[in-house]
């Protein structure tokens, strides 16, 4: 990072405070899928119990894999920008052009399935996945 009068260059701040209002907005986008997620499985189960049937609870399984992976690609671009973040503050920031924010030439790459799989996440989905099926096996084997 170049300096003027002894402090950083007021361009490359700019860059970095964009990076972070970047990386929180997919934190918060992450926050608000699963909390879609815990209201649509929770919801859509209550309404199979109460007499739609197994059916219901099957979409309750679907919708909630669909919010998996929706979670998972705003934490992997969360986990990206968090890189090129911590590359722009390194020796590196040289070579990262001010205010670029290309991830595919910048940041160290993530893995969608390391993050789809992480304990986080499976805690969080597979809880909701597991009462999903358990919801759909009682009440398929109970019809």
């Amino acid at each position: 990072m170049s300096t003027r009068a002894g402090g950083p260059d007021e361009t490359r701040v700019k860059h970095l405070e964009l990076l972070q209002v970047t990386i929180s907005r997919f934190g918060t986008n992450s926050f608000l899928v699963k909390g879609w997620a815990m209201a649509v499985s929770g919801g859509l189960v209550t309404v199979a119990a109460g007499g739609a049937g197994w059916a219901v609870a099957v979409i309750a399984l679907v919708m909630t894999s669909g919010f998996w992976l929706l979670d998972t690609y705003y934490l992997e671009q969360e986990r990206l920008f968090r890189s090129l973040y911590d590359r722009s503050l390194t020796q590196e920031s040289d070579r990262i052009p001010v205010f670029s924010m290309d991830v595919e030439r910048y940041a160290q790459p993530v893995s969608w399935r390391v993050v789809a799989l992480s304990r986080t996440m499976r805690l969080f989905y597979g809880t909701f996945a597991l009462a999903d099926m358990a919801a759909a096996l009682f009440l398929f084997t109970t019809s």
